[in-house]
């Protein structure tokens, strides 16, 4: 069994960008719940998945993103990253309150 994830930017003009990618193992909501900012947000780059962002960067844009969808799927896995080392790099990422300031920083934002 695997997983589906579903997430999205949005900017502040509602702008969205969607991703979904299948990881090998089964995660869920609850195992990564506690690890999201403000129990909603996560930047993906710093777990292991793209970072959905246009090229060209406006004052409405930000570093984070949000899940849409998690569920369990039997279908092949489209990364090449496990369900544990998600969870594992949530978890750090967590801890180290994001890198918010880094993050920005790798995206031309400044916060």
């Amino acid at each position: 069994m695997n997983t589906l994830i579903t997430y999205q930017y949005r900017d502040a003009s509602n702008y969205k960008e969607f991703d979904t990618v299948i990881i090998r193992g089964q995660l869920s909501l609850n195992d990564i719940e506690e690890y999201l900012y403000d129990k909603e947000f996560f930047i993906p780059s710093e777990i292991g998945l793209k970072d959905l962002q246009p090229e060209n960067l406006n004052q409405d844009d930000h570093i984070w993103h949000e899940i849409l969808e998690i569920c369990h799927t039997l279908d092949k896995p489209t990364m090449n990253i496990t369900a544990e080392k998600i969870i594992s790099n949530f978890k750090k990422s967590s801890l180290e309150e994001w890198n918010i300031l880094k993050a920005s920083k790798r995206l031309g934002l400044f916060i």
